[in-house]
């Protein structure tokens, strides 16, 4: 990592803390006492704080199409992985509702930023752990029916490129069993953000919502066709920005 570049990142961090510490403790007495609404609700004040502060300290720039589609309620985002900032992007681009991310184990060992993953409402997830996982999925079913909503990575690990992996069967388990909407989301550029080099340079980062689907009253055939449909959805998006060259 080069760290003179890494600074902007790293001081605005700091300061952050600073920043987030009410909101930390309003979050967690809300949660403490089971206040759902107010929780949710200072969770998407300090994303919004954090996501675009961290981005611009990061360089990157965002350009969203179609925020007008998330529809109100809880929802399950399910989107394309491409680098360790997409997190930093969802919160940047969704600023109108609480978000947790499903999430593996090991970034809860990152200073200050492990502590905060699971405070807004993250799934922590051990991959070579499948039991592990189904608890989790069951706890963030649980979580939806409260009126949190999460955004899962199918592919299960970065991709590093521009180029997308498959994705993990059962990763929608928790939308179809809640009857809740997926918001299939399409990502380009994050990656350069940092994995590229292996540290910040500036670089414009797409955010693309396509229509929710509702899961409520599917039959079964249709179930079937879920993981596959939301995958193309996502891919084609991702495909026809690949041969435009990544131009905006």
């Amino acid at each position: 990592m080069n760290v003179m570049r890494s600074l902007p990142f790293f001081f605005w961090g700091v300061g952050s803390m600073v920043r987030l510490r009410k909101l930390k403790r309003l979050i967690d007495s809300a949660r403490a006492d089971g206040r759902h609404g107010e929780e949710q609700e200072c969770i998407r004040l300090a994303q919004n704080y954090w996501g675009a502060g961290a981005l611009g300290a990061l360089g990157g720039t965002l350009v969203t199409e179609h925020l007008e589609r998330i529809p109100e309620g809880p929802v399950l985002f399910v989107s394309n992985h491409q680098g360790n900032v997409d997190i930093v992007v969802f919160m940047a681009a969704v600023t109108m509702k609480q978000h947790g991310f499903v999430a593996k184990q090991e970034l809860l060992g990152i200073p200050y930023f492990g502590k905060w993953i699971p405070r807004i409402r993250s799934l922590m997830i051990e991959r070579d752990d499948p039991r592990s996982t189904l608890r989790a999925f069951q706890e963030g079913e649980e979580w939806l029916r409260q009126g949190f909503s999460l955004v899962i990575f199918p592919e299960g690990t970065r991709s590093k490129s521009d180029e997308m992996g498959e994705f993990k069967k059962g990763s929608l388990r928790m939308a179809t069993q809640t009857g809740l909407p997926i918001v299939p989301v399409s990502l380009s550029g994050s990656w350069r953000l940092f994995e590229e080099k292996g540290y910040p340079q500036p670089c414009t980062v797409r955010f693309y919502v396509h229509e929710p689907i509702a899961t409520a009253g599917l039959d079964r055939n249709e179930l079937a066709g879920l993981h596959a449909r939301v995958e193309g959805i996502i891919r084609n998006k991702v495909d026809e920005w690949n041969a435009q060259g990544g131009k905006l």
